[in-house]
């Protein structure tokens, strides 16, 4: 069984400042989520978050490959459109720690169909009714909010 760790960075980030963001994760290679929230001033934090979209960027940045298009964005913007008051927020993580010698993109991918198959993200359309990669453990540490703290996926 192949273990894999993924550190979460410390709070979402408003999509529309993801440009602008300082957060160093956006710099390197990892995996992300987007997530639809309402902020509560009274909080100071947002509250209903839903998971709209899991992804992944292998072969550059997650700042670059967040920005690009998707499959999915079509359905992330008719939740946001639906949803008064409603913000897409993103979460962006990295692999931490593995005990895989070579960390390649298939490893990504089946990090990434996991991910999706335990979290069940609303507009993932692949990897959502079954899970094909290797025999992979996956524990979130940071601040990882709404996904689940592990997934194990057994391969076929």
């Amino acid at each position: 069984m192949d273990i894999v760790t993924i550190n979460w960075a410390k709070g979402a980030i408003d999509y529309e400042t993801l440009k602008t963001s300082k957060q160093s994760y956006l710099k390197k290679t990892g995996f992300y989520a987007m997530l639809m929230g309402i902020y509560n001033p009274a909080l100071g934090k947002y509250e209903n978050t839903k998971l709209l979209y899991i992804g992944q960027a292998y072969k550059q940045t997650l700042g670059e490959r967040i920005l690009q298009p998707h499959n999915g964005y079509d359905c992330i913007n008719n939740y946001i459109r639906k949803t008064p008051n409603a913000k897409l927020l993103t979460m962006v993580g990295v692999l931490a720690k593995t005990n895989i010698s070579k960390v390649t993109q298939e490893l990504f991918d089946d990090i990434e169909c996991c991910l999706i198959y335990h979290n069940q993200p609303k507009c993932n359309e692949i990897c959502k009714k079954s899970y094909s990669g290797r025999q992979l453990t996956i524990i979130n540490t940071g601040d990882f909010s709404p996904l689940k703290p592990a997934s194990d996926c057994k391969g076929s």
